[in-house]
C-alpha cells in the first residue's frame, strides 16, 4: 500500500464511493482546489492495482479557542486562536472497505501533520453522516458540543 500526493496520472475514473458527491468532489473539485495550493490531496494504492482506492484532503485553519472548549471551558485572554489542520474529505471506494484502508488514511493524514515543522495543535474532521462520526470517534475524535458534523482531535498538548 502507497499514499502520495495525487498525480496528474492518477486514474480517478474508476472510483466507487457510492456517494456522487464524494466522486465528483475526487474526480474533479478536489483536484482544482488542490492544483490552486487550497487543500492538499491524497490518495492511496495498493501494489495489485495503481488506481486509487481511497483519498483524502487536508487544508489549513485557524481555530478559535472558545469554539473548541465550549461556554465551560477556560477563558483564553493570550493566544485565544490556534493552527489547526481540516481533514475536509477521507474516503475509501467502495469495494475496497472493511480492509482497514480508512484507518491507513487516517493515521497518515495524523503523520504528516505531526511531521509538520510547526504541526498544528488540533484535526478538525468533516463528519457529515453517523458511520462517519463513528469512524473518527473510534480514532479518538471527539464531538463538538455545537457542531453535528464535525469533531476534532488534540493532536499535541497545549503549552
Amino acid at each position: 500500500m502507497a499514499i502520495a500526493p495525487l498525480s496528474p496520472g492518477d486514474d480517478r475514473a474508476a472510483f466507487r464511493s457510492g456517494s456522487p458527491a464524494l466522486d465528483k468532489y475526487f474526480r474533479s473539485l478536489g483536484p482544482r482546489a488542490a492544483g490552486k495550493g487550497l487543500i492538499a490531496l491524497f490518495v492511496l494504492t495498493l501494489p495489485s492495482a495503481p488506481a486509487p482506492r481511497g483519498f483524502y484532503a487536508l487544508s489549513g485553519l485557524t481555530l478559535r479557542l472558545p469554539d473548541l472548549l465550549g461556554e465551560r471551558g477556560p477563558r483564553p485572554s493570550r493566544y485565544p486562536e490556534i493552527a489547526a489542520a481540516r481533514l475536509t474529505r477521507l474516503c475509501v471506494d467502495k469495494r475496497h472497505r472493511r480492509q482497514g484502508l480508512g484507518a491507513a488514511l487516517l493515521a497518515d493524514a495524523l503523520s504528516r501533520l505531526a511531521a509538520l515543522p510547526s504541526p498544528p495543535l488540533a484535526a478538525i474532521a468533516d463528519a457529515p453522516s453517523p458511520q462517519a462520526r463513528h469512524f473518527y470517534a473510534r480514532h479518538g475524535f471527539r464531538a463538538f458540543s455545537d457542531r453535528e458534523t464535525q469533531m476534532f482531535l488534540a493532536l499535541q498538548p497545549a503549552r
